[in-house]
């Protein structure tokens, strides 16, 4: 049985990871900024924050690793796949295909049935 903690971290993991993305998007915009792309990267206080969120979430992963199988965790890593899409409908406005719908589905019943075990 998983520890509630070890479950908690493979499925905030990814989620904080997909912040962090979203972060990073958000912070392209400042790529055209005056002073050049990288003055303009620098300067973003959204690739800052995503920076520091993808260094708990490496943290965090390291504890999740330790326990349980690094082939079982890494699976939950494709919730990714699911997390975007819905981040990036509500914080900038884009567009949910039909096709990313069922493949996230795919996933999810991907990630399900390979924690099954056997």
């Amino acid at each position: 049985m998983m520890k509630t903690s070890t479950l908690a971290g493979v499925i905030a993991v990814p989620l904080v990871i997909s912040i962090g993305q979203i972060l990073f998007k958000r912070s392209s915009q400042a790529l055209s900024g005056p002073g050049g792309p990288l003055w303009g990267l620098i300067t973003s206080p959204h690739f800052w924050i995503a920076l520091v969120m993808y260094g708990l979430a490496t943290v965090a992963w390291v504890f999740v690793i330790r326990d349980m199988p690094i082939g079982r965790a890494y699976m939950f890593m494709a919730l990714s796949y699911l997390y975007i899409p819905l981040l990036s409908l509500v914080f900038l406005s884009e567009s949910i295909s039909t096709t990313q719908i069922m493949g996230a589905l795919i996933i999810c019943v991907g990630i399900i049935v390979s924690g099954l075990k056997a």
